[in-house]
């Protein structure tokens, strides 16, 4: 049911490529080039366009900044090789408590170099200790807005936070982080919980995502799946993406541990999928106006081109089949999803039980 709803909607083949490259993020992450296999980033980035992944998330320090340890940081040929095959390339870093400025610092490098983003890794260190995540996501943040001013970061260069998919479990302070980054992205490692859990993983995304939103998370929410393990499958992680949305990304690149063999899953992925397929029209040839917008969103959405219907209904189905939403369309135009987890819907436009239009919705 889940893939007959994902492809019921037709696309305009004209305009397929740049949509989904600016409608989709789906990205993967790199701890050591040195374990994946390949010799060069060049030979990584090429591979990596092949199967159509859209952002590298790569590893630029271990704490305080050491370019002798981690050169990523300042490697300004390594960005250049994956933005030549049309990568975004955003750092991470892994975080402890103490010395919170020094850490910080490798964000500033970081947009220096020329990365896209940056994500900040938080785990064990700072369970139960909300001052420490407040004093390094304060010092993340000014370095952010330090290198705002200096006119080497626009105003909207992200800085996300990863972290435990169960935060509360962890006593883990996400209203405390929330005000300080523009994304949350959790490790929802269904795969490392339970093989009984690979049969729930749209269940245990849309548990995550409630769960951050009762902990203060307001900002949008992109959850990471692993494959190291070898249990997901290709439809798995369709399944995975579908849940979690556009900015779905998988820990991490085959190699070392991680057995190469994963490579097979991965390229049968849906790596294209398209998260602002437009809305088609049903019917109703008069009606090919009709639009709804923006897409992604973050569940604000409105529609226009149905002026002259009365009585329209609204129904929003989840990548499941479930329906999550239904209600007449209000004279305004628009509807508010807010309320629903991260993922890829269906929305359908109704008359008098008639099927006028719809569209693939991405909310994150």
């Amino acid at each position: 049911m889940r893939k007959q709803l994902l492809l019921l909607v037709v696309f305009t083949v004209t305009s397929l490529a740049v949509r989904g490259q600016e409608c989709n993020k789906l990205g993967v992450w790199l701890w050591f080039i040195e374990q994946t296999g390949f010799s060069t980033h060049e030979q990584l980035a090429n591979n990596l366009a092949a199967l159509g992944v859209q952002r590298i998330y790569v590893k630029v320090a271990d704490g305080r900044v050491n370019t002798d340890r981690w050169p990523e940081l300042i490697d300004t040929n390594l960005v250049q090789a994956y933005k030549d095959q049309g990568l975004e390339v955003w750092a991470w870093s892994y975080n402890y408590p103490l010395n919170d400025s020094l850490q910080a610092e490798a964000l500033y490098r970081a947009v220096e170099t020329g990365y896209d983003g940056f994500v900040v890794d938080v785990e064990s260190e700072f369970d139960g200790n909300p001052l420490a995540l407040y004093n390094l996501f304060f010092a993340f943040n000014r370095a952010r807005d330090r290198a705002i001013r200096d006119e080497i970061a626009v105003d909207s260069f992200d800085l996300y936070c990863t972290t435990w998919g169960n935060p509360r479990d962890h006593n883990f302070s996400i209203s405390v982080i929330n005000p300080f980054v523009t994304g949350f992205m959790p490790q929802t490692y269904v795969e490392l919980w339970s093989f009984a859990d690979l049969d729930e993983i749209t269940f245990w995304v849309d548990e995550g995502t409630k769960e951050y939103r009762e902990l203060g998370a307001t900002r949008p929410i992109h959850h990471i799946t692993t494959t190291q393990e070898g249990l997901m499958t290709s439809d798995h992680i369709d399944e995975f993406i579908a849940a979690s949305g556009p900015e779905t990304s998988i820990w991490r690149i085959p190699g070392g541990d991680v057995s190469l063999g994963i490579w097979q899953d991965w390229r049968e992925v849906n790596w294209a999928i398209d998260f602002c397929a437009p809305t088609t029209v049903a019917d109703s040839p008069e009606l090919s106006t009709i639009t709804t917008y923006p897409n992604p969103s973050t569940g604000l959405i409105n529609i226009k081109g149905i002026e002259t219907l009365k009585n329209v209904h609204i129904t929003v189905i989840d990548a499941v089949g479930r329906i999550k939403y239904s209600a007449p369309l209000n004279p305004q135009g628009n509807i508010d999803l807010s309320v629903l987890p991260a993922g890829i819907y269906q929305l359908r436009i109704e008359q008098a039980s008639r099927l006028v239009a719809y569209s693939n919705l991405a909310i994150h």
